[in-house]
């Protein structure tokens, strides 16, 4: 009797934690998201049937549908989505975060990086001036308490020319870059550069253990929530898959996107343990999201106008 009882118990716990991944999506659902960071988390669902996926470049797209409810999820910069709400432009709520600190000051094996005591007064190439990274290289700076000469490229990629010095003029490359995955692994496998890669999350202050990024939007009109919530919970087992099985992840997802191709599978292999994507209820860790808005808001209170974002935002289940 115990063992059938035991054995009753196994198969309804199974169903709970299982039941969400196993669920089949029934209605179309339309999902937006950047291409990069977010795409390689979303990777492994880009086949799942009844999702319709539109990827894109940039925060216009993704701006557009938020304020025009085009979509059921929307995948954006955490700073994009509060602002939005914020100013009543937007009724997308919060579900998850899924990218964090994927923000590192990088210099080649040549020029010493144990702490942010080397880059102190020294010369530094950055990118997204008076946004996230900026933001994160002046408070890692600053929580130390060191200087440093920033100077700024418009994006990422912007800087490689610069680093590389195609010329074999290295003489007036920069010594110290801010970059981020997967342009570090490609600075080591395609230019064979040796690098030492300081990862800004982990030399902030204790407030600042978890700098959100990407984040995971719903809208809360969409007339699929059910199938909303199991899109979800596949994600959730997908993200945990790439990090846990990464290099069987990256050969299964090569071949569904463009992006994947492009970028090549050892660099996807060797970059995802860096690029910190990880699946996190926004509603069971507002603390990091107030924590946030705190650092945005002492470092350009323009982006928030130094509020807060409001209980509102987080989507309840």
């Amino acid at each position: 009797m115990m063992r059938k009882v035991f054995l009753l118990l196994l198969v309804i716990l199974s169903s709970v934690f299982l039941g969400g991944c196993s669920a089949k999506i029934n209605n179309e659902i339309k999902v937006i998201l950047p291409s990069g960071t977010p795409l390689i988390a979303v990777g492994g669902l880009l086949e799942e049937e009844n999702v319709d996926y539109t990827v894109v470049s940039g925060a216009d797209l993704l701006t557009t549908a938020m304020i025009s409810k085009s979509h059921d999820i929307v995948i954006a910069p955490l700073t994009l989505g509060m602002k939005l709400f914020m100013n009543e432009s937007s009724s997308y709520k919060v579900y998850a975060i899924i990218t964090f600190g994927n923000t590192y000051l990088v210099s080649r094996k040549t020029t010493a990086l144990n702490s942010m005591a080397d880059v102190n007064q020294q010369d530094i190439m950055a990118f997204g001036q008076n946004n996230t990274p900026d933001i994160i290289l002046k408070a890692a700076l600053e929580d130390n308490k060191y200087q440093a000469n920033i100077t700024y490229q418009a994006g990422v990629n912007d800087i490689v020319p610069f680093f590389v010095c195609g010329d074999g003029n290295c003489e007036k490359a920069p010594k110290y870059i801010l970059s981020a995955e997967p342009t570090i692994t490609t600075l080591e496998l395609k230019y064979g550069l040796e690098l030492n890669i300081l990862n800004l999350q982990d030399v902030m202050g204790e407030d600042h253990e978890k700098i959100p990024q990407a984040a995971l939007f719903i809208n809360p009109d969409s007339p699929y929530l059910k199938d909303i919530e199991i899109f979800m919970k596949k994600l959730e087992k997908n993200i945990n898959e790439m990090n846990n099985k990464t290099n069987a992840y990256v050969d299964k997802i090569i071949g569904f996107h463009d992006f994947f191709q492009k970028t090549g599978a050892d660099v996807l292999k060797r970059s995802i343990p860096r690029s910190n994507i990880n699946f996190l209820l926004a509603e069971e860790n507002k603390e990091i999201v107030v924590a946030y808005c705190n650092l945005l808001n002492k470092y350009n209170n323009k982006i928030l106008g130094g509020s807060v974002v409001d209980e509102e935002i987080y989507y309840k289940n």
